[in-house]
């Protein structure tokens, strides 16, 4: 093995000088199409030949024949060289906006931005599903974008299908109206933020772990814009038909009838310090901010078929401190309130991430707590992460793991009507849980991996000791 790594440095070092040789050869005979001659004016102007590419010497050259380019500092080679530099950070700039794309779940075809999600999804309640969909890209049309999906269960073999238009007045994505019809899964009180999922952020990982779904087809109209820089409105109001699916055991023990919900509302989004790139014609975000805060009001009637008539306010705020020496705090801060006797289906749902001992790492939830373990009409909650790597590593090894102390806190009340008559629980007490993490355990190239221990205590823990336990597995994708 050691022989053939030496033969095949041999044959690289003859190569160059052989590349050396004929560029010089070329240099004497005034063919410059394959090497530069470089002065050195601190050698008493001894020619010396350095190979570039045979497209960067015809540039720098252009077609004038037995035309010779001598740069005398290295400034003038800089300098003649510069575009090449400006094409490949182009080129980077490019493959960049590509593993975004990708990691945000689209892929670019032509006129058309691929929705691979939708080609092969997957959740613990509805298992695999296959399909297809996707939209209209700015190569079509910058004053708009049309879009759709349908896909087919494996685990229950139902056929599911969307469409949406999205309309930029202004040819930018700063002002959008939004018109569509979807039927899809969705969890019981699920948070509905002014804010795209994607697969560089693990908070999202735990939509793969949701086990109780009711369905829903929905007709939504919406316009979004930016009043100010750093400040996101959404203004929207939609129908839906909600029924449960009677295949789990949450929709038998909380049953409810169909019912129809008309709402109205608005999504705020404020990110101070925000910083924005251009993307494919438009504003897009950079480097995440320091600091995010999410806010959704939603008001339901009973115009247009509604059953019910109720308030809905939910809040996020997320907020990330570097300390340089003690390491990485980061919190997150979760409330909500709703108006007395609101449908199930909009019931808070606790945000726990547990539907076994051993599961996929969702940071920002209650790790030991399960799906729809608990239903408060309010709540509050507190995700606190310490990452002590920079202080238990040195700063020279980019590889270092990466040591997390976690706190998660909250309560939850949900008044004594609804307990009953759904057959529900709350959290008024309060949920405590700590954890442990090392993550960037193992690392191939943008994917690392990690693991991580809770445990449950305080008044919500349960009998059996080893129940309050969750060990979690942890996947990373940094681009």
């Amino acid at each position: 093995m050691r022989i053939k790594f030496l033969a095949i440095g041999l044959i690289f070092l003859m190569y160059s000088r052989f590349v050396a040789a004929a560029g010089y050869t070329a240099m004497q005979s005034g063919n410059l199409s394959d090497s530069i001659l470089i002065t050195n004016p601190n050698s008493q102007n001894v020619p010396t030949v350095k190979p570039f590419s045979r497209d960067t010497v015809n540039r720098i050259l252009g077609t004038v024949p037995n035309y010779l380019y001598i740069p005398f500092t290295n400034k003038d080679l800089e300098a003649a060289l510069r575009n090449d530099t400006a094409v490949i950070g182009l080129q980077k700039k490019k493959q960049m906006q590509m593993a975004r794309m990708f990691a945000e779940g689209k892929i670019s075809m032509g006129y058309f931005n691929l929705e691979y999600n939708k080609v092969l999804s997957y959740n613990v309640y509805e298992g695999l599903k296959l399909g297809f969909g996707g939209e209209t890209n700015r190569l079509l049309s910058k004053y708009f974008a049309l879009g759709g999906y349908f896909s087919v269960g494996i685990k229950n073999g139902l056929f599911r299908h969307g469409e949406w238009v999205n309309i930029f007045p202004k040819g930018n994505s700063d002002l959008r109206i939004h018109l569509s019809y979807t039927d899809l899964n969705r969890e019981f009180g699920g948070s509905d933020f002014l804010e795209t999922p994607s697969l560089l952020i693990p908070e999202y990982y735990r939509l793969l772990l949701i086990n109780n779904m009711y369905q829903q087809k929905r007709f939504t109209g919406g316009f979004e814009f930016k009043p100010f820089k750093n400040l996101s409105l959404y203004l929207f109001s939609d129908v839906s038909e909600n029924k449960a699916n009677q295949n789990t055991d949450y929709p038998v023990i909380h049953t409810f009838n169909h019912l129809n919900l008309t709402r109205t509302g608005i999504q705020m989004r404020y990110t101070p310090g925000k910083k924005l790139r251009i993307g494919e014609g438009q504003l897009m975000e950079g480097k995440a901010p320091g600091s995010d805060f999410f806010l959704t009001v939603i008001q339901g009637y009973k115009a247009l078929h509604g059953d019910f008539t109720y308030t809905r306010a939910e809040f996020k705020g997320k907020f990330y401190f570097p300390f340089s020496k003690s390491g990485n705090t980061s919190i997150m801060v979760r409330g909500g309130i709703m108006s007395p006797s609101p449908p199930i289906t909009e019931l808070f749902s606790g945000y726990g991430s547990f539907i076994g001992n051993f599961t996929l790492m969702s940071p920002y939830s209650f790790a030991t707590m399960r799906f729809n373990e608990f239903a408060p009409s309010k709540f509050s909650a507190v995700h606190l992460r310490h990452d002590l790597g920079p202080l238990i590593f040195p700063e020279k090894n980019k590889s270092r793991p990466s040591v997390i102390i976690a706190q998660n806190m909250g309560i939850g009340e949900l008044d004594q009507e609804n307990l009953i008559r759904y057959n529900l629980k709350d959290f008024r007490k309060g949920y405590y849980e700590s954890g442990l993490e090392v993550n960037n355990l193992l690392k191939f190239g943008s994917v690392s991996w990690g693991l991580g221990i809770y445990f449950r205590y305080g008044p919500c823990q349960l009998p059996q000791i080893n129940d309050n336990f969750a060990y979690k597995f942890g996947f990373y994708i940094s681009i």
